[in-house]
């Protein structure tokens, strides 16, 4: 089997950009692998390449059972029975011995017979589980389909193997089923037995599928979903962790004069004009293809549909790219009830899901309405916020006539603060967040229809508080430790900056910018989402605060050598990391005798890098062996 190299080139909490080699080429993810039946053809590949697919998928069954078409693909292979020099991946019959109860092919023949074609990935027969299927039937599915897989001699290495993760509708079986295929010499990790729940809309069940097989899966490894090509449903499987993606949908579609939009389908008859990205806009009117030939239309309908895949890919990549996937998620949840019903599933899974977004992202965050108060973000603020309270004093909670956000807190309230021994929070849409984190992400970065004080809570006058003759506590000094907690956990912050600790403010925008202690500058507070930047001065503080493995990523004592003058860490380097590590947290990097090496940007989270061979693992901005910053306390 071919080595896996998946590298990613983008990533929106479990949504991501990747480039997947192929023996035929790279495939760019997300994407979808149009349905070919050799016996059938639509339209023409140059066609379907131009509205952008980079792959395909045909089914080695059907192949094989036509003595005109097995004698082609042995003799040239599948590449030329296709007519496409570029991926293709072959399907082994498994539908078809589901529906017919019984093949003419072993698991190994089917294997061996799409090896033998030049297939770049082939498909073990699996056993199709439907959503109906007992606990019992469902598990022999999976137990099975294992099998299969452990069947198959190693050291093919000139495909790559797809072991379908099966289970029904069995969250436990589903997990079972992706640790299992995952530990296998599988490559690539199709999500089977779907195609029944696609097809009636129950895509609140699948988000119970493809969570529970995403995160229980090699996160190295492409996930693809069987059969799941309707664009409305793309953009929130994406954001779920799906990579890649398979359909029919295009000609069946068109089959039945209907066509697809990323919003669902619409009747030929009930359509008035045609959308400018279409590739039937200015060549055809919408009469002129209701008039014509039964394949004709068939064959312009196809092309639209599989024009608005892709569109709704290319709208998605975008996304992954601005940070902003949740966002179209959440919007777009609300053009369809059965969208909406999933989307509400999704949230029940906010707290397992935070775990896998970045500290912050590029872009603002948008407040809707009571359902993102459920969104991972706002979990990761009210889970602080909830350790952060004491209930020995009673909270002062200011609201939006005392704090605006994004404006500097005028004298009154700084002052109020360091005055008074309580605790205090603003009311931030539905839950209260505490004042030194009003300028962090996405307290101040968001764009808000509004939200409500939860109930019971008073928000306390300025001026009813009581307050001492002198000054008790240091507004900024308390702020930047805050952040710390909230950034690297409960506690740092103190460790982190004594009371010694100089805080220095921009000269332009009065924000905190640097942080010193001794006259050396341990941290900058970044504008743009009011986290942390450290440097080696302050990498050292913190490494001396956490104890081992805390934000630590150790690497093979010959790329500490490299790191420590400031190059990159590169995946197949790491020896091991601290797993709660953030997407987007600063991180240490250390050797093997946890002697810091640099400090820099993690790209995934310490659940998602110790599967990955490949890549840039961390961005490094500073090691031991490069200067210090330059800033000083005056500036």
């Amino acid at each position: 089997m071919p080595e896996i190299n998946f590298e990613l080139t983008g990533k929106d909490g479990l949504a991501r950009t990747a480039k997947f080699k192929t023996p035929h080429g790279i495939i760019e993810t997300p994407t979808i692998l149009p349905v070919i039946n050799p016996n059938i053809p639509t339209l023409g590949i140059n066609e379907m390449v131009s509205v952008g697919a980079q792959a395909f998928i045909t089914n080695s069954y059907i192949i094989r059972r036509s003595e005109n078409l097995r004698e082609k693909a042995e003799r040239n292979g599948v590449h030329s029975l296709i007519g496409f020099d570029g991926p293709i991946m072959t399907d082994s019959g498994t539908f078809q011995s589901h529906v017919y109860s019984d093949v003419e092919y072993t698991n190994l023949e089917i294997v061996e017979f799409q090896r033998k074609i030049g297939s770049d990935i082939s498909t073990i027969l699996d056993i199709f589980s439907e959503p109906d299927f007992s606990h019992e039937k469902a598990e022999y599915a999976v137990n099975e389909t294992f099998a299969r897989m452990s069947e198959i001699p190693h050291g093919v290495n000139d495909t790559i193997l797809a072991g379908p993760i099966q289970g029904s509708v069995y969250n436990d079986l589903r997990k079972k089923s992706a640790e299992l295929m995952s530990s296998s010499q599988a490559g690539y990790l199709p999500i089977g037995g779907v195609v029944p729940l696609l097809e009636n809309y129950r895509y609140d069940a699948l988000v119970d599928i493809i969570i529970n097989s995403k995160l229980n899966a090699s996160f190295s490894k492409p996930i693809h979903l069987f059969g799941g090509g309707h664009p409305m449903f793309l953009s929130m499987a994406v954001l779920l962790g799906v990579d890649i993606f398979d359909s029919a949908s295009y000609v069946k579609y068109a089959r039945d004069d209907r066509m697809l939009f990323s919003d669902g389908s619409k009747e030929l008859s009930r359509i008035s004009t045609l959308p400018r990205w279409s590739p039937l806009y200015g060549k055809f009117t919408v009469k002129e293809i209701k008039d014509m030939g039964v394949e004709d239309r068939k064959k312009a309908l196809s092309l639209h549909n599989l024009a608005a895949i892709f569109n709704e890919l290319q709208e998605i990549r975008e996304r992954i790219f601005q940070q902003t996937l949740w966002q179209y998620v959440e919007s777009k949840a609300r053009s369809h009830p059965y969208l909406f019903r999933a989307y509400k599933r999704i949230l029940e899974y906010s707290e397992i899901l935070e775990k896998y977004e970045d500290l912050s992202k590029k872009s603002t965050f948008f407040y809707f309405d009571r359902y993102s108060d459920q969104t991972p973000y706002v979990k990761r603020l009210s889970k602080f916020t909830g350790d952060f309270s004491t209930p020995a004093k009673e909270p002062v909670i200011l609201g939006d006539e005392h704090w605006h956000p994004g404006r500097p807190h005028d004298k009154g309230i700084k002052s109020a603060y360091e005055h008074s021994g309580r605790p205090f929070f603003i009311k931030w849409q539905n839950t209260l967040i505490p004042l030194e984190l009003d300028e962090t992400y996405p307290v101040e970065q968001i764009i808000t229809a509004g939200g409500e004080l939860p109930s019971g809570d008073i928000i306390t006058p300025l001026n009813g508080l009581q307050l001492s003759e002198s000054k008790i506590r240091d507004f900024d000094i308390d702020r930047v430790r805050v952040v710390a907690d909230y950034q690297f956990g409960p506690g740092t912050g103190a460790k982190l900056f004594p009371d010694n600790t100089v805080v220095t403010r921009s000269r332009n925008t009065g924000r905190i910018r640097g942080i010193f202690l001794n006259s050396e500058l341990l941290a900058t507070l970044r504008a743009h989402d009011g986290f942390f930047t450290m440097t080696i001065a302050g990498a050292r503080k913190l490494k001396d605060a956490c104890p081992a493995p805390s934000h630590r990523i150790v690497v093979t004592d010959d790329s500490a050598e490299f790191n420590s003058k400031g190059f990159n860490v590169f995946f197949k380097f790491i020896r091991s990391n601290d797993e709660s590590i953030i997407a987007g947290n600063e991180v240490l990097v250390v050797d093997s005798g946890d002697n810091l090496v640099a400090v820099g940007k993690s790209v995934l989270s310490g659940k998602e890098i110790k599967h990955f061979r490949s890549g840039v693992a961390v961005k490094v901005h500073k090691g031991v062996l490069q200067g210090e910053e330059k800033e000083t306390e005056s500036d």
